[in-house]
């Protein structure tokens, strides 16, 4: 059995494929040498202080998981008759049907909404984390738990504009503590096993919520201190990106037919025996993440 440590610190955010599971993450970068690394604490917690969307590269390659264990070319009556993807290393079957909205979107009205994200993390209206515990080995360990967690506070910002490692935060009431199960750590990479996630986002000071289906994350544990490279990868359902898009116009009354116009016909998972149509749309979101604490009170529930 492996020692849990102490609960006094806090959370993270997540997506990956196990050793043995045929996902495979298409983002990898140099891997570490196969060496042990043991770390005095098994407990460690890391808060986003980057997040943004993945694109389709010059070569229309994308980032992200294989998310249905299909290859498809575009004729697969299952996947709504999207095509699949090459990662850019060349792995095929990427699910990432929101990289081909980037460009349309960066093209619209609501190009802000990727530094609106950064910019809730940056104020601390919402900020995710990933929460590990049995981490025994930084480069090599076939059992850690992992959660999704988020927080709240007011960050400290380096010179760079972004969070500070180790702060310590308080726990959300949006807090979706999901229990993603197990993880592996090989090479210094961690990837999860699918998981369901109904992710909160804050954008001017409005709560969101984007419903996030067999979700994997894959991220390079540098140091005890930060992640980066980081993944997560899943089928986000269009009922729900059309609920944030219909709330938001509650502030800008064209916001909706402009989402409604660019999800359309674009789902590519979870095809719907009644209607024909595919009501997930595979996405992958990018990464970075610093090491973060949550304040024993809100943990232990012993204190305001």
């Amino acid at each position: 059995m492996k020692n849990l440590g102490t609960l006094m610190c806090a959370t993270a955010l997540a997506f990956g494929g196990c050793e043995s599971s045929s996902v495979k993450a298409t983002d990898a970068g140099s891997s570490a040498d196969d060496v042990s690394v043991a770390i005095k604490s098994t407990h460690k917690i890391y808060v986003f202080d980057t997040i943004g969307f993945t694109r389709l590269d010059k070569d229309g390659r994308a980032p992200g998981f294989n998310l249905d264990n299909k290859v498809s070319d575009g004729s697969d009556d299952s996947t709504c008759d999207q095509s699949d993807f090459l990662a850019p290393d060349g792995t095929p079957g990427i699910d990432n049907q929101f990289a081909t909205l980037v460009p349309l979107i960066e093209a619209t009205g609501i190009s802000a909404v990727e530094k609106l994200l950064q910019a809730s993390i940056e104020s601390g209206g919402i900020l995710l984390l990933f929460e590990l515990d049995g981490l025994d080995d930084l480069v090599n360990d076939p059992d850690v738990h992992l959660r999704v967690r988020a927080a709240f506070g007011a960050p400290l910002l380096g010179t760079d504009g972004k969070l500070l490692t180790d702060q310590t935060f308080h726990v959300s009431p949006r807090d979706p503590h999901v229990d993603a199960g197990k993880a592996v750590v090989k090479d210094g990479w961690l990837e999860s096993a699918p998981f369901d996630l109904d992710l909160p986002v804050q954008v001017f000071g409005k709560d969101y919520t984007l419903e996030a289906r067999g979700t994997h994350v894959r991220f390079h544990i540098v140091d005890g201190e930060r992640i980066d490279q980081g993944i997560l990868g899943a089928g986000i359902t269009i009922s729900s990106v059309l609920a944030i898009a219909k709330k938001g116009a509650e502030d800008q009354g064209d916001i909706l037919p402009i989402v409604t116009s660019l999800v359309s016909g674009k789902g590519d998972l979870a095809k719907n025996a009644t209607t024909g149509e595919c009501d997930q749309m595979s996405a992958a979101l990018q990464f970075t993440g610093v090491a973060a604490f949550f304040f024993p009170a809100d943990v232990t529930g012993t204190g305001g």
